[in-house]
């Protein structure tokens, strides 16, 4: 690949992903087979549908997103959808439906963001893993993240799916495993299949965790600190207690997070630190100075 793609760039600046995961409490899914635009939803469905779930999903800070199976992506003409609704809450849900046109219609997206779930379809036990290869959105989702799908597709291929925009697509490959809401970044193959590993027995993979979807970006920075600290993997260890209102502003003062985690009281103090180097974020983007999140100091104190 190119040194001049995002995330070849984002590797040389040595971007650490903690913190940089799209916040979101609720996931609403939507198989949708067949090449994507840019605008994923808007270029595959119908406008005044399109335009409706958008608005709905973004009020109720879920995340909207379009999927398809591995491989070869022929358009398909189907009398019903495949559609996940997740929650990605401190207790996470996700149910599976096949909906008409007619039920899709009708949907509210503001189902994946409560903590009861909503009793639409039958309840998925096992998670799901949601690879970002969306080529027109970014080129280094299609180079980097069409492997790890494939890959994962042909040793568990009913949990695996291709998806549309995840965001920040210079960490590439990204994935979301639903329902928890655990974003990754920087996958290869390899790697991939060690979040897999990791999830399936309980455990998060820290190196590649940009952050829990649910928690404000500054709370992922603490959390995945937190972590590397007392050295903890288990995926519901660490438990945020306390947030501040607001994050840091570049280069100002840091902000305090208190955790807790194996029956300890840690806190965290996350900045925010403006790179001395412009660099665009995505491969058709604008060379700009970016902010970063990091952990300034980690103290037990408890």
């Amino acid at each position: 690949m190119s040194a001049q793609t995002c995330s070849s760039l984002a590797r040389a600046a040595h971007e650490a992903p903690a913190g940089t995961a799209s916040q979101a409490n609720g996931y609403l899914v939507i198989e949708q087979p067949g090449s994507w635009g840019r605008d994923a939803v808007a270029s595959r469905l119908e406008p005044d549908l399109a335009e409706r779930l958008t608005t709905q999903a973004k009020a109720a800070g879920v995340k909207l997103l379009l999927v398809r199976r591995p491989g070869p992506h022929p358009v398909e003409e189907r009398d019903r959808v495949q559609v996940l609704l997740a929650h990605a809450g401190p207790s996470p849900w996700m149910e599976r439906c096949e909906l008409t046109s007619d039920e899709l219609r009708r949907l509210d997206p503001g189902l994946c963001a409560s903590p009861t779930p909503a009793g639409r379809g039958e309840p998925v036990l096992e998670p799901r893993w949601l690879v970002c290869t969306h080529a027109r959105r970014d080129r280094c989702c299609a180079t980097l993240g069409r492997p790890i799908a494939d890959t994962l597709a042909a040793v568990d291929p009913e949990a695996t799916w291709e998806t549309s925009h995840l965001g920040g697509h210079r960490f590439a490959g990204t994935m979301v495993v639903l329902p928890h809401g655990l974003v990754y970044g920087n996958l290869d193959v390899a790697t991939a299949m060690q979040v897999v590993e990791a999830t399936r027995a309980g455990r998060v993979v820290t190196d590649h965790l940009r952050g829990r979807s649910r928690l404000p970006k500054v709370a992922q920075v603490a959390e995945v600190a937190a972590r590397r600290t007392l050295d903890l993997d288990g995926l519901d260890e660490v438990e945020i207690t306390d947030l501040p209102v607001t994050g840091p502003e570049p280069d100002g003062p840091p902000v305090q997070v208190t955790l807790a985690a194996a029956g300890r009281r840690i806190q965290v103090l996350v900045g925010a630190r403006l790179e001395d180097t412009p660099r665009a974020i995505s491969c058709q983007g604008t060379p700009q100075l970016l902010a970063v999140l990091e952990p300034v100091a980690v103290e037990l104190v408890g």
